[in-house]
């Protein structure tokens, strides 16, 4: 038996994965593992037919972790309300909104818009609920 010659850089971690063996490492589904790089989540090089993923990205992921998932599993009012009892909330809400968040309320931009959205949707539940906390609640 012959002996098999050590190389010399044989201890260095790899920088990319092949997508398969970037879902075995991370214990995430093929599926779900394409679904995070088409949001962005993974990124990804492809080099001709082979698709590369870095280390880094995947480790950014890992790290971002729990605070990623939680955000995302954090459900939001408007995805469990009617969306016409959600629009007078809303826009009856308008009138104690300050001129910032109003402007932001009618922004193009999908982010500025939701984050204002979700922000008076916020200050109008926290008013109800201190509202509601002296008075006792039938059920």
């Amino acid at each position: 038996m012959r002996p098999t010659p050590r190389r010399p850089n044989a201890d260095l971690s790899p920088i990319t994965l092949r997508i398969a063996d970037a879902c075995r490492i991370t214990g995430i589904g093929r599926s779900k593992f394409y679904e995070l790089i088409k949001a962005g989540e993974i990124e990804v090089i492809k080099v001709g037919a082979i698709t590369l993923v870095p280390m880094t990205s995947i480790d950014t992921l890992l790290q971002r972790g729990r605070a990623t998932w939680a955000e995302d599993a954090r459900f939001q009012l408007a995805d469990v309300m009617h969306p016409f009892l959600a629009n007078a909330i809303l826009t009856a809400s308008i009138a104690s909104t300050p001129e910032g968040v109003r402007s932001d309320l009618a922004s193009l931009d999908g982010s500025a818009r939701r984050k204002a959205e979700d922000g008076v949707v916020e200050r109008m539940i926290l008013a109800l609920y201190k509202s509601a906390q002296g008075k006792s609640v039938a059920c």
